[in-house]
């Protein structure tokens, strides 16, 4: 009752922050039976939350025991499903209830219930799979050996993918994996039960490598993200990509991870020189303080109608965004400094803290001017509507925002452009020179991607 209570608010609250989740392969997750979602886990509590809202099945989860510090929040995380994991670094004497873990989990999955879990164990903002431990397994497999293995339970690797995880309307791409069905394993695991549970983590392993962004190297995560900001669009529409499919930006961000591993390998000079002359490039923009796409030559130029739309729209919108920032300004910016201070560090919470601090102050702050515009004297009607503009006139505020800063680019871009042109020549000439190698050696790949496939 409690979850179905919450789970709407929460899905909400989740959709509020990022401005798009898209799901992936949803039709791989069976509608009933025992399931078993494995993910990575980049952003703390929020994962669980993208994972619940994408999966279209109710599921529990295992958490750290130290979140059940008291009776009341042990009882709401026991209502909600959540089972207590104890860990060595955090509940070192506890350990030994572990055996109250495995019967719960082997309880929901007897049930035809959900699980969720998340194998790397802790929560990294990194771009990497971690090593994963092998409690997935242990469980699908410990509650089957239990029902001789008449549950039929699967493991559905999941993976998690955020444009930028800590930031407010960022987007969310999760996919999920082909089913790891365990009675494939029931003969492996009467003869060796300890080397097929190593098998199906490292076959797990595989499959969220795949499902996610991520890199083998935890040092090349700059390097890709650079190479998404020079050379991802200018791929997309090379090879035919929708712009506005995530899966096809996904497909482009794997693409550079997996290409880079192999010139990494087979050219690694090559790798290097490249590697510094992106560096180079990206630390002369920092300086200079402009993005990348303004001296992309695949960007639309800017004709004297677009400048007329663009200053239409910041002068006729301009009273709308004054409003959106009276209304919202506060708890955004409240909420954001409290999150950034209570993580103390911790990159990879800060999104879940964004979301519960800025949903109690916006409810809280939301009423505050609710209660004040009732008193003036307006009647129900006119108070209703007046709070059906807060969400809008927020969103649009941010965008308005967003485009005034853009603009600001272009007024920089000019400015540099006058002032430092010759620094501006240097600037193109030494992106086209990157462009151009990096489309040699895109050919050179996927030739070499072709003689493989012929062999």
């Amino acid at each position: 009752m409690l979850y179905h209570l919450l789970k709407p608010i929460a899905v909400t609250g989740i959709n509020l922050f990022y401005n798009s989740i898209s799901v992936e392969n949803q039709d791989r997750i069976p509608k009933k039976g025992p399931v078993i979602f494995a993910a990575n886990h980049p952003n703390t509590m929020i994962d669980p939350l993208i994972v619940a809202a994408s999966c279209g099945r109710r599921v529990s989860f295992l958490a750290r025991s130290t979140l059940f510090f008291n009776s009341f929040i042990s009882w709401l995380l026991t209502t909600l499903g959540i089972i207590p994991v104890y860990r060595k670094n955090d509940a070192k004497d506890d350990m030994y209830r572990n055996e109250e873990m495995f019967s719960a989990t082997y309880r929901h999955l007897e049930r035809n219930h959900g699980l969720l879990i998340f194998p790397e164990g802790a929560s990294t903002p990194e771009r990497v799979i971690h090593k994963l431990k092998t409690g997935a397994a242990r469980i699908g497999l410990g509650a089957e050996e239990k029902n001789n293995f008449m549950l039929n339970v699967q493991i559905i690797p999941a993976g998690i993918n955020y444009s930028a995880s800590t930031k407010f309307r960022s987007d969310v791409h999760c996919r999920f994996g082909r089913p790891i069905k365990l009675i494939d394993y029931k003969e492996k695991y009467q003869k060796d039960n300890w080397s097929t549970v190593e098998e199906i983590t490292d076959q797990l392993r595989k499959a969220l490598e795949k499902l996610t962004a991520t890199v083998s190297d935890k040092e090349d995560e700059d390097i890709v993200k650079s190479l998404e900001s020079i050379y991802k669009k200018e791929l997309t529409v090379n090879l035919g990509m929708d712009k506005k499919s995530k899966s096809d930006d996904f497909k482009i961000s794997k693409g550079i991870i997996k290409a880079l591993e192999w010139f990494s390998i087979n050219k690694p000079k090559w790798t290097l020189d490249m590697k510094r002359s992106i560096f180079q490039y990206m630390s002369m923009l920092d300086r200079l303080n402009i993005k990348d796409d303004f001296l992309s030559t695949g960007q639309s130029k800017v004709t004297f109608f677009h400048r007329i739309q663009s200053w239409f729209f910041l002068i006729i919108g301009f009273p709308l965004f004054v409003y959106g920032v009276i209304i919202n300004y506060l708890p955004y910016k409240i909420s954001g400094h409290l999150a950034v201070w209570s993580v103390k560090g911790h990159v990879a919470a800060i999104s879940s803290k964004k979301m519960t601090i800025g949903l109690g102050l916006f409810v809280f702050w939301y009423s505050l001017i609710i209660l004040l515009f009732s008193f003036m004297g307006y009647s129900f009607i006119w108070t209703t509507i007046f709070f059906a503009t807060f969400i809008p006139a927020g969103n649009f505020s941010l965008y308005y925002y967003r485009k005034a800063k853009n603009y600001q680019q272009h007024i920089r871009f000019l400015t540099i452009f006058y002032q430092k042109r010759i620094l501006l020549y240097q600037l193109i000439e030494k992106r086209l020179n990157i462009i151009n190698e990096l489309n040699r050696a895109k050919d050179d790949y996927f030739a070499q991607l072709n003689k493989n496939s012929n062999h």
